[in-house]
């Protein structure tokens, strides 16, 4: 059976979503003091305390689900700090220094997104660091259990700024004006933030401590796990903790943004205790559903396995193919592994993943085949099949609207079929061209003779314009349709809720705000460089980027989705722009560019990612320590957002419980399988955060 034809069967799965209500009880009076007082929340209780100007509700501050309400000042606060910076330089030595930013906040009671960025010096700053003061907002922000809206953000820059590296400080720094405290002169920090908190790796960091020590600083943050990091004059490992200590001055490891507010004011905010790690174990009911899709899926690679073996003893095929094939059986034998252990999770997706493998390098091979027997109809019209994929999208954004959702986990399994659902159609948009590409390049072999044909480099040639894309469009469907058999096998229970239609629109600006700021950023990492060295324009960039970094081109489209046509302007006009659908289908598509585009930025930024250009697998990272740390907070990040989302809405999200499960599983794999743990230690947190924002909104 054709890819599409299994695919298409794989989504044609019903949408059903289980629906509760659950108690209801007043908020409890204050119990405590210090730094804010202590109160205890029923679920959907918090919007009145969360969005009054005056004050900030952290919640599960305390092992028995008490939350702090904490003061803020009702007027605008300024602050200042000193962002680091390495000139690379060209012919000259690097150097490094620093650069005075005056940050300024105030609560803002319109709702609309204020987010003011100025410079002194022209072209002293730039889109890096501009998509960072965006990023460093909406973390301080949601650190405080805000919303972006609720406040007016300013950042004015004295000079030169090198990129995001500043986002720690400035989310830092933003939190210190929110919470009316002074921000120590002598301190500094240097970092990139990450959407969960935690402060990623950056470079240059012995040149940025010794120009900022030339400045006056005597306390300086660095990423948690880089005490070692390389001199970009030397190119040897300096020891920072060494180096500030012979100039007189300090080094701190921060490990998240509230080790930089304590760096900066000498303050603790006060944060979300994490749940035990058993707290987030799904329940049996979605296990036992899980397992009987696991052994659907099961039987489907089985109905690939011939081909599959075939393929991987047939001789002289492409590297690319011959990968492909040996990750599918690869994946299937952790899959195995990891049912047998009882770990469902891990081996669901790990069976996914085989299936899409196999099933995409078994069709490649048979095109393949059709083209070097002279067969060139034949294999264009197996092609073809790829453009069954409008029918596809479109059925599952409809059947994903048809829902009408009455509790909150409604409403967050609605958010999470849509990102499914939005990836498979950024995917399809990306696949129609390079499928009219391919179909392009088998009309140019027809014209040859059937020896050419059979010769090593038709198969090269075809291989290479076809089998990403084929992967790519199995990856993303196969995602859909386990979105939409999770729909099935979830069984969280939740509060009656119904959304505010105004109140999720603000939600979602804040999102696109920040993820087109990211995209953007991500853009002058990777895009403007490759249309530069290569000659092209933008666009024609954009498809070489995306072509090993599928992630890029999805955030792109939904960064600018409302000036979108196509499936999107037919949804809109289908549901009505006022409608539940429509502005959940926007929320949900903000969300996933803004941590699609922080993803991406922290790959080729912040830990200096490599990847197998055949399988598209990480095989690299430059700062493998750091990584490790990140790990292990963005772990503990996912724990303690699920405490949030259970005081603020009653239970914390199957989808959270989900995507963290897979993420424990995932880390301990290769280093591949512990990036694609990060992100869904991320993904867990981003679920929790969202129920929370729903909760206060």
């Amino acid at each position: 059976m054709p890819l599409m034809g299994k695919l298409r069967g794989a989504l044609a799965l019903p949408l059903i979503v289980s629906l509760s209500c659950g108690p209801s009880r007043g908020a409890q009076e204050p119990s405590g003091g210090g730094s804010g007082a202590t109160k205890d929340y029923a679920p959907l209780t918090i919007k009145d305390d969360a969005k009054a100007a005056n004050q900030a509700v952290i919640l599960g501050t305390d092992d028995k689900n008490g939350s702090t309400v904490l003061p803020l000042p009702a007027t605008p606060t300024k602050g200042l700090v000193d962002a680091m910076f390495v000139k690379l330089g060209g012919v000259e030595i690097a150097s490094g220094g620093s650069t005075p930013v005056k940050l300024s906040t105030e609560p803002n009671a319109d709702g609309s997104v204020q987010v003011g960025i100025y410079e002194e010096l022209a072209g002293g700053t730039g889109s890096q660091w501009r998509a960072g003061v965006w990023v460093s907002a909406f973390v301080a922000a949601s650190t405080l259990g805000k919303d972006l809206t609720d406040f007016s953000f300013s950042a004015a820059s004295g000079g030169y700024i090198d990129g995001a590296s500043a986002s720690g400080l400035m989310a830092g720094g933003f939190l210190a004006t929110m919470t009316g405290e002074k921000i120590d002169p002598t301190v500094t920090m240097t970092g990139i933030i990450n959407p969960d908190g935690t402060i990623g790796p950056v470079s240059g960091i012995p040149e940025k401590f010794l120009g900022s020590i030339e400045k006056g600083k005597r306390t300086l943050g660095y990423p948690i796990g880089m005490r070692w990091s390389k001199s970009e004059v030397t190119g040897k490992d300096v020891d920072l903790v060494a180096l500030a200590k012979s100039k007189g001055a300090e080094a701190v490891e921060v490990a998240n943004v509230h080790e930089a507010y304590k760096l900066l004011t000498h303050k603790r905010l006060p944060e979300t205790l994490p749940v035990a790690e058993s707290d987030m174990v799904l329940d049996d009911e979605t296990i036992k559903g899980m397992d009987a899709k696991y052994k659907g899926w099961q039987k489907k690679l089985a109905e690939e396995w011939g081909a599959l073996l075939q393929l991987q003893q047939a001789g002289r095929l492409p590297a690319r193919l011959l990968a492909m094939a040996g990750h599918a059986q690869k994946s299937a034998e952790q899959a195995e592994k990891l049912h047998k252990q009882g770990l469902i999770a891990g081996a669901y997706s790990k069976m996914l993943v085989a299936w899409v493998y196999a099933a995409s390098a078994t069709d490649t091979y048979d095109i393949v085949t059709k083209i070097q027997a002279g067969n060139t109809e034949a294999a264009v019209a197996a092609i073809n099949s790829l453009d069954q994929l409008d029918s596809l999208t479109t059925d599952v954004f409809k059947k994903i609207g048809a829902i009408k959702p009455s509790t909150l986990g409604g409403h967050l399994l609605m958010i999470a079929s849509f990102q499914a659902a939005l990836r498979s159609w950024g995917f399809k948009v990306f696949a129609k061209e390079q499928v009219t590409q391919t179909k392009d390049l088998i009309g140019m072999l027809a014209r040859r003779s059937k020896a050419e044909l059979q010769g090593p480099e038709v198969a090269e040639a075809v291989v290479e314009r076809l089998a990403p894309t084929v992967l790519l469009i199995g990856q993303t469907v196969a995602s859909a349709a386990m979105a939409a058999e999770e729909l099935e096998f979830m069984t969280e229970k939740s509060v009656n809720y119904m959304c505010s239609i105004p109140n999720i629109k603000r939600m979602s600006t804040s999102f696109q705000s920040a993820g087109a700021a990211g995209v953007n950023y991500f853009e002058t990492l990777l895009v403007e460089p490759a249309a530069k060295q290569f000659g092209l324009t933008m666009d024609q960039a954009r498809v070489r980027i995306a072509m090993s970094e599928p992630n890029y081109l999805v955030s792109y489209m939904l960064s600018h989705l409302q000036q979108v046509d196509g499936l999107p302007k037919q949804l809109k006009e289908l549901w009505g722009e006022k409608s539940p659908q429509w502005n959940l289908l926007m929320l949900a598509g903000s969300e996933l560019a803004y941590y699609n585009s922080a993803e991406l930025i922290a790959k080729y930024y912040s830990l200096g990612i490599s990847t197998d250009y055949q399988t598209g697998r990480a095989n690299a990272v430059q700062h493998e320590k750091a990584f490790m740390n990140m790990l292990a907070s963005a772990e503990r990040t996912a724990r303690s957002s699920a405490r949030g989302a259970r005081i603020a809405t009653g239970s914390i999200p199957v989808q959270a419980k989900l995507a963290y499960q897979q993420a424990t599983i995932a880390r301990e794999g290769d280093l591949s399988d512990k990036i694609d743990a990060l992100s869904q230690f991320w993904l867990s947190s981003a679920y929790s955060q969202t129920a929370v924002m729903l909760a206060r909104n």
